[in-house]
Order: structure tokens, then sequence, then C-alpha cells
């Protein structure tokens, strides 16, 4: 068996990185979770297609500013690192900018995955940074793009699912990705939209048949 792979969920308290985790690994929310104030990690293996798996110690770190010096001990070595911010707090994701990537850049290694993650985005209503923003940041620093909600257990799988897959193939584009699944969607929906519509012409049709059969019976 292969040793697990370090991944950590870094950025500010209160974002939601345990919850997030929580949500992953025993599908439950709870609002009212104390952040973390020490670092502590869960294993996880990462079931893929194919038969494919990943082994990961997930590490929730502590985002206070009297833990920042000691959280960057604990992401050293770490395999992928992910940035969490919450959408309806601006500070978070600046903080994220100008404070924790720089950490994450300092302090791990060059091929260390990058993933940034917006999350709370039950609350989009709210937000105060918009996905175009968070996108545009994380192709500059060469990240992994994922809008998540513990609360609602949205784009946590695909999330982690992603980095497993970065990990096992170091030349996989997110981003190519994505946009194909977004291709594939609409061309189901156009594939849905043309039957609907032939079913529809089919119903008129038939109708109009009827209504001639009729008018020749009834003279």
């Amino acid at each position: 068996m292969t040793d697990p792979y370090k991944v950590v969920l870094i950025g500010e308290s209160g974002v939601g990185k345990t919850c997030i985790i929580a949500q992953y690994i025993h599908n439950k929310f709870d609002p009212n979770v104390i952040s973390s104030l020490t670092c502590q990690f869960i294993r996880k293996n990462i079931e893929l297609s194919e038969g494919k798996s990943v082994l990961m110690d997930i590490w929730d770190t502590a985002g206070q500013e009297k833990h920042r010096a000691l959280a960057r001990i604990y992401y050293k070595k770490a395999k992928a690192a992910v940035l969490v911010y919450d959408i309806t707090s601006k500070k978070s994701f600046e903080e994220i900018k100008n404070y924790w990537s720089g950490q994450v850049k300092e302090v791990c290694e060059k091929d260390t995955i990058l993933a940034l993650v917006a999350n709370k985005y039950d609350l989009y209503e709210e937000k105060q940074v918009s996905n175009e923003e968070g996108e545009e940041f994380a192709k500059s620093i060469g990240a992994i793009f994922v809008s998540t909600s513990a609360k609602n257990d949205s784009g946590i799988k695909a999330l982690f699912e992603s980095i497993a897959t970065k990990i096992l193939d170091p030349d996989f584009d997110f981003y190519a990705n994505e946009q194909k699944k977004k291709d594939e969607y609409k061309k189901k929906k156009k594939k849905e939209e043309a039957e609907k519509n032939k079913a529809n012409d089919k119903k008129i049709v038939k109708l109009n048949t009827q209504k001639e059969k009729k008018k020749k019976d009834c003279c």
C-alpha cells in the first residue's frame, strides 16, 4: 500500500474548512462547529473511475492570526494545498491573495497542487466575491478552481476528485476538463430539446390528421 498524500486546507478562520472536511468525510453539516484551534487530519481513500484510487491525509489547519506561524509547519511536504475563502467575505479572499498563497509558495514544493475554493455558495445572494474574480486569481497561480457549499454538499466531492486525478496525472488540465463537461452538457440539452420538439411535431401532425378525419366523416 502506498503512503498517503498530504492535502492541507488553508485560509482564514470561519471560511468553512472544518465544515468542508466534515461534509466530505461524515456527510454532515454543523453550522455551530467550532473553528479548528489546532491542526488535525483525517485519512480518506478517494475512489476514482477505472478502479483507480488515491489515499489522502486531509489536514484541517487553524486560520486564526495567532496560529499562522504554526500552520506553516503543517503544510510542509504537502502534495496539495487547498486555499479556502468565504464568498460573503471579501477580506477572506484578499487574505488568500495577499498572505496565504504567498505562504504556500514559500513553504511548499514547486510541484504542489493548488486548489482555490469559493466556499458558502449557498449564500450566493450575499456574495462579495464573484466567480470571475476567483477563477481569474486561480488561473494566475495555476490552481484548480471550485465553488463549494459545505451546507448543501455541493462541489466538495468534485474538489477532492480533481485533486486526486491531478496527483495521478500531473498533466491533467482542470479547465479543459471543465470546458469539456460544459460542452457535453450543452450537447445533451440540445439533443433533448430536439427530441422534445420532434415529439411535439408528431403530436401536432397526429392531432391535425384526426381533425381531417373527423371532417371527412361528417361530410
